[in-house]
């Protein structure tokens, strides 16, 4: 009896430490379970936030891309319907050794911010023949369109005049200790509608 007993008894801490192992084994898979179902959900999460930052870009260079597309299409009429002329391009500083005795000032009399900061304005000079009071298209203030000048293509705001012993030339301004280059047969397009140069 007290066999059956012992045997009873070691049946029954058999069957509650077994009970407690599943018990225990259910928990730790329950809980395993859940960290994984949380950490998806949390990456789930990061990516939704990931698609979310790129659509966001996708929706800004849409953007961009029509605001240069429009850009385009104006510089287009304006090259098919304006007055284009041939000209030599080179650059100069805003120094008393290439102007004159008030280099900071151009020929509009508008004042040059930085002498040595000054290349972002895009601003040119053109030579007298080009101007209206010898003739020319263009006026102080005009805007006009470069092409085939390598890394100076762009809106130009003429501001200032060369001396008149140059010829179909214009002048990029640069920033004092800029590079020198030099450009033949650059294209100037007189703009008939005012861009905003960023």
């Amino acid at each position: 009896m007290i066999f059956t007993n012992k045997l009873k008894l070691n049946k029954e801490k058999r069957r509650i430490v077994l009970s407690a192992v599943k018990i225990f084994v259910f928990t730790l898979t329950f809980l395993g379970l859940s960290s994984i179902i949380l950490l998806q959900k949390l990456q789930l999460k990061s990516k939704q936030n990931h698609i979310d930052v790129l659509l966001q870009d996708k929706q800004d260079i849409i953007c961009e891309s029509e605001r240069v597309i429009d850009s385009l299409n104006l510089i287009n009429n304006n090259v098919m319907n304006s007055v284009k002329q041939r000209v030599t391009a080179t650059m100069y500083y805003p120094v008393v050794a290439q102007c004159d005795d008030t280099p900071d000032i151009t020929a509009d009399q508008t004042k040059i911010p930085d002498i040595h900061n000054c290349t972002h304005l895009n601003w040119i000079a053109v030579s007298q023949d080009l101007l209206w009071f010898n003739g020319g298209p263009y006026r102080y203030g005009d805007q006009v369109i470069i092409m085939n000048a390598g890394h100076k293509d762009g809106i130009y705001t003429i501001r200032d005049a060369m001396n008149k012993r140059f010829k179909h030339k214009i002048d990029f301004l640069e920033s004092v200790g800029s590079r020198h280059y030099k450009f033949r047969n650059v294209i100037m397009v007189k703009v008939t509608k005012k861009f905003t140069v960023i």
